[in-house]
């Protein structure tokens, strides 16, 4: 489903990311966790098109997507969530939805469409957007905007609002970050749904029991290096990334 292939990426001197290669089997899970600034989020951007000065290749599908920008990157079916929400905050959570179905649906007739009052295209989208609030479980919160809404109900609806662009690639930025117990369970919930409808998904995370829950694999970067890769049961007992994250290998 996705291959990186020597992906370097240089900030001025900094090396961000040197010689990542990374394999995302179609249907499976894969988690990318590293401390704070080994480069998870710089490949995600790499990936989505929002960095295209680096060297390597990446490839979905099998076809060379290297240096693409977002805006096709999307439309090849890979869509992504952010460390900090992109939501609108001038409307509300159901109107937010809107902009997951640009690819599916609206496309550039939306607003022709829309305004023109054509009853049986306004319908269908609004059955759509419902049936996706109810299956997210914020419909509650619909008619509220985000500035109204717990910090939890916004990652829903960054979720949501991914789902409905139909992606093949899905890809999470700290999913759990901000939630508190109740609220990973049940984000846990959610992307086993969208695993279950065939989605793959790459995910960064910190929380390695959110990880264990869901990941089919694990990378672990550090100073913009892999330096593991495996089960959740490799990673956690390898002694290279317990030096990564707690300092020191005795630790």
């Amino acid at each position: 489903m996705l291959k990186t292939e020597h992906i370097c990426v240089n900030f001025g001197g900094i090396k961000a990311l040197v010689d990542v290669n990374i394999n995302v089997k179609p249907g499976n899970i894969v988690a990318l966790i590293g401390p704070n600034g080994a480069g998870k989020t710089t490949l995600f951007n790499v990936i989505t098109g929002f960095i295209t000065k680096y060297s390597g290749k990446v490839f979905f599908k099998n076809e060379n997507i290297s240096y693409k920008p977002p805006n096709v990157i999307y439309q090849k079916g890979i869509s992504r969530t952010f460390q900090n929400l992109k939501i609108i905050n001038e409307v509300t959570i159901k109107d937010n939805l809107i902009l997951g179905l640009l690819k599916k649906k609206i496309k550039k007739y939306y607003f022709k469409n829309f305004f023109r009052f054509d009853k049986k295209f306004r319908k269908e989208i609004e059955q759509t957007l419902d049936y996706t609030l109810e299956l997210f479980g914020i419909s509650e919160w619909k008619d509220k905007t985000p500035d109204e809404a717990p910090y939890g109900v916004l990652k829903y609806l960054e979720l949501a609002r991914s789902y409905l662009s139909s992606p093949a690639l899905l890809l999470l930025d700290e999913p759990a970050a901000g939630l508190n117990n109740f609220e990973k369970e049940k984000m846990i919930e959610l992307i086993k749904k969208l695993k279950n409808e065939g989605i793959t998904i790459l995910m960064v995370e910190h929380d390695m029991n959110f990880i264990s829950s869901l990941a089919d694999k694990v990378y672990c970067l550090n100073f913009g290096k892999i330096i593991a890769e495996g089960s959740y049961i490799e990673i956690r007992n390898n002694p290279e990334v317990l030096k990564a994250y707690l300092g020191d290998e005795d630790a």
